[in-house]
This record gives C-alpha cells, sequence and structure tokens, in this order.
C-alpha cells in the first residue's frame, strides 16, 4: 500500500466527520402523560342535532356548528384555558358530557382535558375539534378542566402536578404561547376556575415559559 494513502484518506474523511459533528440534533418529542381514553370512561359519541351545535361548522351558513379544523393545530392552537368544574369532586367525566350533552345542548363534553382529584387525566373533545367551553372564544383555545368547585378549596396537589405535565406536553407539541382562566376571557360574566386556583395560574403560565391572559386570542 502506498505510503500516501492514510494522509489521503485522513485528509478525505476528516472534514465529512467533523461535519457530521455539528449537525443540530432534531427536538425532542414531549413525552405523553397518562391518558384514560373516551373509550376507557365509556364517552357517548357525540350528537350532531345538538341545539347549541347543530350540525357541522361553515362560516357563514352554520358558523357555530361542530368545526374539525382544517389547519395543522400548531397554526391554530394558541392559548390553554383552565376551569373548574364547579361541582362536587366525585362527579367525573361521564357526569360533566351528561350535564353538557342535556342540559347546555352541546354535541360532545365542552372540555379537552379533565384532571380528576388523584391527578387522573382525562381525554374529553378531541384536540381538532373547536371546544364549548370559554363562549364566543373557543376557537384556537385548549380548554382543561380541573374536577372540583375551587370557590371553596384549594385544588389537589396531585391535579396541579397533572396539570404541569399536561401543560408542557401541549406547549411544546402545539407551540401554545399563552395560558389564562376562564374568567380571564369573560369577567364579571364568571368566577370560573373559582377564587382558590385562578391565583395559581399566573405563576404557572410564568412557570411553563408563557404568556398569562388572552392576548394570544384573535377573533376568527
Amino acid at each position: 500500500m502506498p505510503k500516501w494513502l492514510p494522509v489521503t484518506l485522513l485528509l478525505l474523511l476528516g472534514p465529512i466527520s467533523l461535519a457530521s459533528c455539528t449537525e443540530p440534533l432534531p427536538e425532542p418529542t414531549p413525552p405523553l402523560p397518562p391518558i384514560i381514553s373516551r373509550t376507557e370512561w365509556a364517552a357517548r359519541e357525540p350528537d350532531h342535532a345538538a341545539r347549541e351545535e347543530t350540525g357541522f361548522y361553515d362560516p357563514i351558513s352554520n358558523p357555530g356548528g361542530w368545526r374539525v379544523y382544517d389547519q395543522p393545530l400548531a397554526a391554530v392552537l394558541h392559548t390553554l384555558v383552565i376551569h373548574h368544574s364547579a361541582l362536587p369532586v366525585a362527579d367525573g367525566p361521564l357526569e360533566i358530557q351528561a350535564l353538557h350533552m342535556e342540559n347546555k345542548g352541546y354535541a360532545d363534553i365542552g372540555y379537552h382535558f379533565l384532571i380528576d382529584a388523584t391527578g387522573q387525566i382525562f381525554e374529553g373533545r378531541p384536540l381538532d375539534v373547536r371546544g364549548a367551553h370559554t363562549g364566543g372564544f373557543n376557537t384556537g383555545l385548549i380548554g382543561v378542566v380541573l374536577l372540583g368547585n375551587f370557590e371553596e378549596r384549594q385544588p389537589a396537589e396531585a391535579q396541579m402536578d397533572s396539570l404541569r405535565t399536561l401543560t408542557i406536553y401541549l406547549r411544546d407539541s402545539y407551540q401554545l404561547t399563552h395560558l389564562a382562566g376562564h374568567r380571564d376571557f369573560q369577567p364579571g360574566e364568571t368566577v370560573c376556575p373559582g377564587a382558590f386556583l385562578a391565583p395559581l395560574l399566573p405563576p404557572l403560565a410564568a412557570e411553563m415559559g408563557l404568556i398569562f391572559g388572552t392576548g394570544g386570542y384573535t377573533r376568527p
């Protein structure tokens, strides 16, 4: 073998090896927290004849209908809105779905996620469907409800821990920019998410690197 061959190979391979070391690593996908699916909690199918959410969305003829987003979710979703159920803590997704469909006339449960007092996270309305939880502002919002009445008591530590985990996942998966409470969108109309939960949200937003408030919303 000629003496110059190893040197030549080193010169040829060296830059290639160095270049490969400088390539940026792909962004890690945030872990999906454990979520109890609609099938597992025996959710009803949506009712598209519901009186307050009849039929399917059309921007002209039926703006209040069931709206499935037709864009990538990262281009639509911007704000996480936190609610309390204002019900006994034992009332879970089945009870809330019944309340929303039978009393309020929605096509399905209005929230996208529910968190109970033990920290269990339940799948609500599909994330690619506009919610029914913050009247007049639902487009682009993700609705998360913590089960219980936080006008009366503090949320459980397990609920807040799961809310953090879920927020990280949603923030990183969909490039969310804002976090707010329900009452921030409808001041004077509701006390949701309650006097004990509402003050926890601005520091949570700061911890998550999100802007607190309604500034991410643009009326469609």
